[in-house]
């Protein structure tokens, strides 16, 4: 339609400029040719419109926006419904569906106020985590000065910390539907001045190993390998200053992004490690970032 307008329109300004060889009368012809064709473009422009707010379309476009939580305009599309179809069912089931709008608006204004009038004592601790193809279970988060891994039956390893300095440590089965992820990042805030402020990102170590040969990297231990064994044990921990410690209460917390990567190492042991890249924690943390990303585990 939009192609025939133009032709007619090209039809026109070469009969204005070649007057030599053109009658009044084709000019009369092409002029009520256009005029015939821009109602024919408005007939179909209107058509077009009403399709696009059938009770069904309005229906479709209200709960695609409600799928990204785009309330306002959800909200538009289903008083549309209500007031172009009045009396009809169409109209009674736009009708609920702004109710609920209005209902959870209201509880999201209601829980923002809440938030903000008690700020972080609104977060509460979990032991339990699922996000993606994993699930992380918590056994233990403590302050201590000796960090322990790498039991092999008859020996395992410590790391202890230097003097003025304690280790966070968490102790932690890691559950993965994936024969291959990347883990996420435990941190360690400090409370200062109303704001958390982050310290540290623990290292994962293995819990266990089979025996001195898997540990060595003679043969493998599929106990520590995802793509044999779903759930594995690790030990978790990071070394931090005791006078950073002692400034303000410890928020350890789980950000729900994979970035410890499993490594296979040329030279010393364990030969399988997992090591971090690119987890990027935010360096102050608003009660705001525990909704999405962040989850806290423990106050210490």
């Amino acid at each position: 339609m939009k192609r025939k307008l133009l032709a007619l329109t090209f039809g026109i300004l070469t009969i204005f400029g070649c007057s030599d060889g053109e009658t009044k009368k084709q000019l009369s012809e092409l002029k009520t040719e256009l005029v015939q064709t821009k109602a024919e473009l408005n007939n179909c422009s209107a058509e077009l419109t009403e399709i696009k707010n059938t009770a069904e379309n309005r229906f479709i476009r209200a709960r695609k926006l409600l799928s990204k939580n785009n309330l306002s305009e959800a909200k538009i599309e289903f008083q549309g419904i209500v007031e172009n179809f009045k009396g009809t069912n169409d109209a009674k089931t736009a009708s609920k569906e702004i109710s609920k709008i209005d209902t959870t608006v209201k509880q999201q204004r209601i829980d923002a106020e809440r938030k903000k009038a008690l700020g972080y004592k609104i977060l509460k601790p979990t032991t339990r985590v699922k996000y993606g193809d994993l699930s992380l279970k918590f056994d233990k988060i403590w302050k201590g000065k000796r960090w322990s891994f790498d039991d092999y039956g008859h020996k395992y390893f410590l790391r202890d910390a230097e003097r003025g300095n304690s280790h966070i440590m968490t102790r932690v089965s890691v559950t993965s539907e994936n024969n291959n992820p990347t883990l996420p990042p435990i941190l360690v805030y400090q409370m200062n001045n109303g704001e958390l402020k982050y310290l540290g990102t623990q290292g994962y170590k293995f819990r266990r190993w089979k025996d001195y040969g898997s540990y060595l990297g003679n043969y493998a231990d599929y106990g520590n390998d995802f793509s044999h064994s779903k759930t594995i044990p690790f030990n978790c921990g990071v070394e931090l200053s005791n006078d950073d410690l002692k400034r303000g209460t410890i928020y350890v917390v789980l950000k729900k992004q994979g970035c410890f990567n499993r490594t296979k190492s040329d030279y010393g042991n364990p030969e399988i490690t997992y090591k971090e890249s690119s987890c990027s924690p935010k360096r102050i943390l608003k009660v705001t970032d525990f909704d999405n990303d962040y989850i806290l585990l423990k106050k210490l």
